[in-house]
C-alpha cells in the first residue's frame, strides 16, 4: 500500500481540518508539522475560536542563570507545562486577560501589550507619562533599582484590559491602571500619554472594570457601581460617570478592618462581584509578621447584581462557572463543555501589591483554589516557580 503525502494535501482541505481543532496546543502543534501545514493554519488562525482553556504565566525565573529569559507557563486543563523565551517580560510586572493578550510595565516603564504565543506586540504610552507619578518624587528613594521596582509594585495597584465589542470604536484594546491615591488613568494604542478617568471619591475606592455589551462597568470598594457607554469610553469622549447601583455599606463592613480584594466579573448575561478575605500571619512569637508569608487569602463571598432592584445579593454556588481572580483581569470560564477546571471555584493569585517587597522570597506565595459551595481551600500548583518581587504569576486565556 503506498504511503500518502500529507504535506501535498490542499490548502483549503488543511485548513478546513485546522479550523476544527479543539485546543490551541494542537493548532500550534499542526502548524508544526511541516512547511505546508503551517501555512495553511497561518491563513485561518485568525478564524479559529477553539475551547478557551486558561493558562498559568508563572513568575519569572530571577535565581538561576536565564539567558534566554524562559517563562514557563501552564496549561490549567492538563497541568502540562512550556516554556516560552519571553525576554520582553524580563523583569516586567504582568498581568494577563481573556484575549490572548498579557499587560506588562518593563524596567523601562515601557507599557505595551504582548502575545505569549503569537509574540505580537502592542505598544501604549510609557508610566512616566501617567498624571500624578512624579508628585512622588521627592518622597521617595530615587535610586534607579528602587525607584523601578516602586513604580511597578508601589505605585501601580492594578492592570485590567479592556476589549471593545462595538465596531464603531476606533481601538480594540485599552489599558486601565489603578494606582495611588485611588487614581484610575486609561490609553490606547498609540496615545503619547495616559488619560485620567474622573471617579468620585466620595464612593470610595474604584477597583475593578468591565465591559459587558455597549458599557463599561466600574465598581468602587463600597459596592456601588457605575458606567460609561463603551463607545465614548473608548474613544475618550466620556464626561461622567453614571450611577447603576447604590452603595450597600452592611456588606463591606467587616472588610474595613482587614487585608481583601474586591473583583468585578461578567458571567453570562449577569454582574459577579467577589469579595476576598485575607488574614495577617504572625511569626512564632506571635509579635511581629511571618516575613516568608505575611499574609494568606481565607476565602471569598459572591454577590449577585439583581437586575431589577441594582441590589448586591449573596449567592453560594456559582454553578459550572469557575473565576479566575488575582494579579490578571478578572474572568470566567464556563465548563458546560469541558471539565478543564473545577466548577464553582475561585481561582486566585497573589495581587497584594502592597507586601510584595516584604516576603523574603517576594511575591507569589498567596495562589490557591477555593470551593465555595464546600469552603475548601487548596493549592492548584505544587511547583516553587511562583514568587518574585514584581511578576506573580498570573492567568490568561491563549488566543492568536
Amino acid at each position: 500500500m503506498p504511503s500518502s503525502d500529507w504535506s501535498a494535501l490542499p490548502l483549503d482541505l488543511l485548513g478546513n481540518i485546522a479550523i476544527k481543532l479543539e485546543t490551541i496546543e494542537d493548532f500550534i502543534y499542526f502548524s508544526t508539522v511541516c512547511r505546508c501545514w503551517n501555512r495553511a493554519s497561518s491563513t485561518i488562525k485568525h478564524l479559529w475560536r477553539g475551547t478557551p482553556v486558561p493558562w498559568l504565566l508563572l513568575a519569572e525565573n530571577t535565581k538561576d542563570n536565564n539567558p534566554n529569559c524562559i517563562r514557563k507557563i501552564v496549561n490549567l486543563s492538563n497541568n502540562k507545562c512550556y516554556k516560552f523565551p519571553l525576554p520582553e517580560t524580563s523583569g516586567a510586572r504582568c498581568s494577563g486577560s481573556a484575549y490572548g493578550w498579557v499587560a506588562t510595565i518593563d524596567r523601562h516603564l515601557n507599557v505595551q501589550l504582548i502575545n505569549p504565543i503569537t509574540k505580537a506586540r502592542i505598544q501604549f504610552p510609557s508610566l512616566e507619562n501617567i498624571p500624578g507619578l512624579h508628585s512622588y518624587d521627592q518622597k521617595i528613594d530615587k535610586t534607579k533599582e528602587n525607584y523601578i521596582n516602586w513604580c511597578l509594585s508601589g505605585f501601580v495597584d492594578k492592570l485590567v484590559v479592556l476589549k471593545a465589542v462595538s465596531q464603531s470604536c476606533r481601538h480594540e484594546f485599552v489599558i486601565v491602571v489603578f494606582y495611588l491615591i485611588k487614581s484610575v488613568a486609561m490609553a490606547r494604542p498609540g496615545d503619547q500619554s495616559w488619560t485620567s478617568i474622573l471617579t468620585d471619591k466620595s464612593n470610595g475606592k474604584m477597583v475593578d472594570v468591565m465591559v459587558m455589551g455597549d458599557q463599561v462597568f466600574g465598581l468602587y470598594n463600597g459596592g456601588r457601581l457605575v458606567y460609561w457607554n463603551a463607545n465614548e469610553f473608548f474613544n475618550l469622549e466620556f464626561v461622567k460617570q453614571i450611577d447603576y447601583s447604590p452603595i450597600q455599606r452592611h456588606i463591606f463592613e467587616e472588610l474595613y478592618h482587614r487585608i481583601h480584594s474586591i473583583y468585578l466579573i461578567q458571567s453570562g448575561s449577569e454582574l459577579i462581584m467577589a469579595l476576598r478575605y485575607k488574614t495577617e500571619v504572625p511569626d512564632e512569637t506571635g509579635r511581629d509578621f511571618d516575613y516568608d508569608i505575611v499574609y494568606r487569602t481565607l476565602g471569598f463571598e459572591l454577590y449577585k447584581l439583581n437586575a431589577i432592584t441594582k441590589l448586591w445579593e449573596e449567592i453560594e454556588e456559582l454553578g459550572d462557572e469557575a473565576l479566575l481572580l488575582g494579579c490578571n483581569s478578572s474572568m470566567s470560564v464556563s465548563n458546560a463543555s469541558r471539565k478543564c477546571l473545577q466548577g464553582g471555584c475561585m481561582y486566585f493569585t497573589d495581587d497584594e501589591t502592597q507586601f510584595w517587597h516584604v516576603p523574603k522570597e517576594f511575591a507569589g506565595h498567596d495562589m490557591g483554589v477555593y470551593d465555595i459551595k464546600k469552603n475548601e481551600l487548596c493549592r492548584f500548583y505544587e511547583g516553587d516557580d511562583t514568587r518574585c518581587r514584581t511578576g506573580p504569576p498570573t492567568f490568561f486565556i491563549p488566543q492568536f
